[in-house]
């Protein structure tokens, strides 16, 4: 596994927690963090999947539903977050972090490898 995937996936190791708790204080539920917990679990399994198969050995077609699974939180999340972020950090109209500023490309564009690599799995297992 090269040096930058296994500082990917440090990254998105150490920033679960943060995530975690961030959907449990604005969604003031369970099922936003335990989902995202799950998500981000499952996208660190498809890298580990890409890069040493016989470590995390995806091969029945019901991996296709834990990729569905990933891409479907994932957006429902963001499309959540864009919502309440704002009146969560009561941020006025010209933030950073309004839903069309680059921070949220730059959170989408982090979450790209995992995509990838979960589909490479996937094309694997149909193969």
């Amino acid at each position: 596994m090269p040096l930058w995937v296994t500082l990917y996936v440090a990254l998105m190791v150490v920033s679960l927690p943060v995530g975690v708790l961030m959907l449990r204080r604005i969604e003031q539920d369970w099922l936003h963090p335990v989902g995202g917990l799950v998500s981000t679990l499952l996208s660190v399994a498809f890298v580990f999947s890409y890069w040493m198969p016989d470590a995390v050995p995806f091969h029945s077609p019901s991996v296709l539903l834990l990729f569905g699974f990933v891409l479907f939180w994932d957006l429902y999340s963001l499309k959540r977050l864009k919502q309440k972020l704002p009146d969560y950090f009561e941020m006025s109209e010209d933030s950073e972090l309004q839903p069309n500023s680059g921070a949220w490309l730059l959170g989408v564009l982090l979450m790209v490898p995992a995509y990838y690599f979960g589909a490479l799995v996937c094309l694997r297992v149909i193969s």
